[in-house]
């Protein structure tokens, strides 16, 4: 019954067309940002699982750092037996300058590695993208395909790097291969090289891990150390600041666009109080008949939990929508305007990920549904004032 009430009083025909204007409003101002808020989340979503898994294949997993209570045999052995490890490989990280007949100095990081402990460790073999994977002579050296651009060189060329403490055995190399990690910087910065270029090997850097489970890095990280003293770090913690960074991204663009949601509610604020003067004779009736002023206040109540149906409901299907064809929408727009939203030799994506959690959709309903319900409590509160022998002119 009060809901039948409550649906008349909002949808007559004899309300007053501002009313009806406001009431339509809020319910366009709730789709809108509940829907943008889901699609931009979702591409966040996207984004953010694409880093990881380009992260994932490219760096370690684990890093094993040296240790005067840790030998490299025993290391191998504990590694060999942990069923979680699926490989690992032993890196000598050095920071040099790099140049070429056609650019000088470049700045770069070499990781020299066992070739084939490093196959079964890294992804890299798989993103070569000219030559191949090879390190197994001292001369052989893999670079990003960034970095071969700076240095305007190719497959098969021969680039120098600076020897000045006289880690490596020759200071010219043969480009074996170039590869696209997808990131940028590793593009850019990244160089590979044979252990077998180095003047000694005796001390390492660290000793990478790859995990069955990446997600299991934490874990494994800590059984390293409770059981063995083994000092290492993972995934987690050596890209720690460019994950809170995204994920900081994520909490003020939600609450950002929430705003749009909280305007809204203002809007249901000023259609449900302009419909209670509205509609104060209507009320009174009610009120005569013996409706008690918890009933009328319900009603209220319920106007603004059904504006909050509608709009909310409306919202997820268009974010749903969106988040859906998002990539055919960005191509358009680029199109039409003749602009580059997404730069490719950065972001390397053929396609905007997007990724739709239903925790996401659960969360912003939540919110959404409370801030309406909030918003409908002060006119529903302003009906149960009204005085019946005024309004009806008694």
């Amino acid at each position: 019954m009060n809901f039948l009430i409550a649906y008349r009083l909002l949808f007559s025909r004899y309300n007053l067309s501002f009313i009806s204007v406001i009431s339509k409003v809020s319910i366009f101002g709730l789709m809108l940002g509940v829907g943008i808020l889901i699609t931009v989340l979702s591409v966040m979503n996207g984004f953010e699982k694409e880093l990881r898994e380009k992260i994932l294949s490219f760096t370690s997993h684990i890093n094993i750092y040296p240790s005067s209570q840790v030998s490299v045999e025993k290391l191998g052995k504990i590694i060999n037996v942990n069923k979680s490890i699926q490989g690992y490989s032993i890196v000598h990280r050095n920071e040099v300058l790099s140049s070429s007949g056609n650019a000088k100095n470049i700045p770069v990081i070499v990781h020299n590695v066992n070739h084939h402990l490093e196959s079964k460790t890294s992804e890299i073999s798989n993103i070569i993208i000219d030559g191949e994977f090879r390190l197994l002579n001292p001369e052989d050296i893999i670079i990003g395909n960034v970095l071969a651009n700076n240095l305007r060189v190719n497959v098969g060329d021969t680039i120098e790097l600076s020897n000045y403490n006289n880690i490596y055995k020759q200071e010219f190399f043969k480009i074996s291969g170039i590869f696209d990690s997808g990131i940028y910087e590793y593009n850019q910065r990244f160089v590979y090289g044979s252990d077998l270029a180095l003047t000694s090997t005796d001390s390492y850097t660290y000793i990478k891990l790859k995990l069955s489970d990446p997600l299991d890095a934490v874990n494994t990280s800590k059984d390293l150390f409770t059981e063995h003293g083994i000092i290492s770090s993972n995934w987690t913690e050596t890209h720690n600041a460019l994950f809170q960074a995204i994920g900081n991204e994520k909490r003020v663009m939600f609450i950002i666009l929430m705003l749009i949601i909280a305007i809204t509610s203002f809007n249901i604020i000023s259609s449900l109080s302009l419909l209670v003067l509205n509609k104060q004779k209507d009320i009174a009736i009610l009120m005569s008949l013996g409706f008690s002023k918890i009933t009328i206040q319900s009603i209220f109540l319920i106007q603004g939990v059904m504006i909050g149906i509608f709009g909310i409901s409306l919202g997820i299907l268009l974010g749903i929508l969106l988040s859906s064809n998002i990539n055919e929408i960005v191509v358009s727009l680029e199109n039409l305007f003749n602009i580059s939203l997404i730069a490719p030799d950065i972001y390397h994506l053929d396609l905007i990920p997007s990724i739709v959690l239903m925790s996401d959709i659960y969360k912003i309903t939540f919110i959404s549904f409370m801030m309406v319900l909030l918003s409908s409590i002060y006119p529903a509160i302003k009906a149960i004032n009204v005085n019946p022998s005024q309004s009806l002119n008694l």
